[in-house]
């Protein structure tokens, strides 16, 4: 089953740019403050690198987001970092929320690279 967002096929889905209000890097940054101290507070610089990974995974979401899996080398970590489109055709997104990747998801992204 081919998977697609707004009826691109997410392989070709382009992710060229992501931007973050500063509501939206406030939030990623505070994530230790809102979920407890294990929690990694993100920069947005690091999301925008690993969701720029060429060796990204991107899934569907429940809404109009993405999901994007990826290696940031920035802090030597995969994050997990959600998207909405700003401008889809251009590849341009705006960044929702980020946070360090799961047991799960790091384990389907070294499976993926290899």
């Amino acid at each position: 089953m081919d998977l697609t967002y707004k009826g691109i096929p997410l392989e070709e889905l382009r992710i060229e740019s992501v931007e973050w209000t500063e509501d939206r890097a406030e939030h990623i940054r505070s994530r230790s403050i809102r979920k407890g101290t294990a929690e990694l507070d993100v920069e947005p610089e690091w999301a925008t690198e690993a969701a720029l990974d060429p060796g990204r995974i991107v899934g569907l979401t429940t809404s109009e987001s993405i999901k994007v899996i990826g290696y940031s080398g920035a802090i030597d970590r995969i994050l997990k970092i959600w998207l909405f489109p700003k401008d889809l055709e251009a590849g341009d997104w705006w960044g929702a929320s980020a946070c360090e990747a799961n047991g799960t998801d790091r384990r389907n992204y070294k499976e993926a690279d290899e």
